[in-house]
C-alpha cells in the first residue's frame, strides 16, 4: 500500500506534467498567433507547433479564444504588476517612466512573438477587449495614472494635465513604437545605442509634461 509521502510525490509530478504540457501549448500558440494571426489560426496549427495530439489541446483549453485569454492574462498581468511596483518606488518621475520603457522595449527584444500577439491581436481588437478584460486592461492605466498623479503633487508635472489622459498618451506612444517595430517601419536600435534610445523615448514625453518653470 503506497505511503502518504509516495502519493504526494506522484501528485506533485502529475501537476508538474500538466503545467509543462499546458505551457508547451501556450508557447506554441504564441508563435502561431504571431505568424498567422489569431483569426486565421486553427487548433490543429497549435497542436502541430506544440508537437502534441490535436485532442490534447482541447484537454487543457476549450477553444483558441481561451488560449488567447490566457496569453493576455499572463502577460498583461505581468505588465500591470511591473507598473504597480514602479509606482511604489521612491523615484523621480523621469526614472519611473524610464523603468516602464525599459520593461516594454526589453520585452520586445526578448519575446517579440508575445509582443506581436498582445499588441496586434489583443490590444487593437475591439472584439476581444470586452468585460471583464477591459477591467484588467484598465487596471494598468489606473496604476500608470497614479504615477503621474503623485508626480503632480510633487510639482514634477503640470497641474493642468489629467493623469489618466497622460497615462493613455504615454502608453499609446510606446504601443506605436512597438507596432512600428513589428511592421518594420522603424528599425529597432541595437548595441550601444539601445539604452540611449530608451532614455530618449522617456525624456521626450517627460519634457513635454514638465512645468514650464522647471
Amino acid at each position: 500500500m503506497p505511503t502518504k509521502e509516495k502519493k504526494s510525490t506522484r501528485e506533485k509530478k502529475s501537476k508538474q506534467g500538466v503545467q509543462t504540457k499546458r505551457r508547451q501549448i501556450l508557447n506554441a500558440a504564441v508563435r502561431v498567433f504571431s505568424q498567422k494571426g489569431f483569426h486565421r489560426c486553427r487548433i490543429s496549427d497549435i497542436a502541430t507547433e506544440a508537437d502534441v495530439a490535436y485532442g490534447l489541446v482541447y484537454h487543457y483549453f476549450d477553444n483558441k479564444e481561451e488560449i488567447l485569454n490566457c496569453i493576455f492574462d499572463e502577460n498583461w498581468g505581468l505588465l500591470t504588476k511591473v507598473i504597480e511596483e514602479v509606482d511604489g518606488q521612491e523615484l523621480p518621475l523621469s526614472k519611473k517612466l524610464k523603468a516602464v520603457v525599459d520593461f516594454l522595449l526589453d520585452a520586445y527584444r526578448l519575446f517579440p512573438d508575445v509582443i506581436q500577439v498582445v499588441v496586434m491581436e489583443i490590444a487593437r481588437s475591439s472584439k476581444f477587449l470586452k468585460r471583464p478584460k477591459i477591467d484588467a486592461f484598465e487596471r494598468a492605466f489606473q496604476s500608470l495614472a497614479e504615477i503621474f498623479r503623485s508626480a503632480q503633487k510633487r510639482g514634477e508635472v503640470r497641474a493642468d494635465l489629467d493623469p489618466k489622459v497622460m497615462a493613455y498618451m504615454f502608453f499609446g506612444s510606446l504601443e506605436l513604437i512597438l507596432t512600428s517595430y513589428l511592421l518594420g517601419t522603424i528599425e529597432p536600435v541595437v548595441g550601444e545605442r539601445y539604452e540611449q534610445e530608451k532614455q530618449v523615448i522617456a525624456d521626450i514625453f517627460f519634457q513635454g509634461i514638465r512645468p514650464s518653470a522647471a
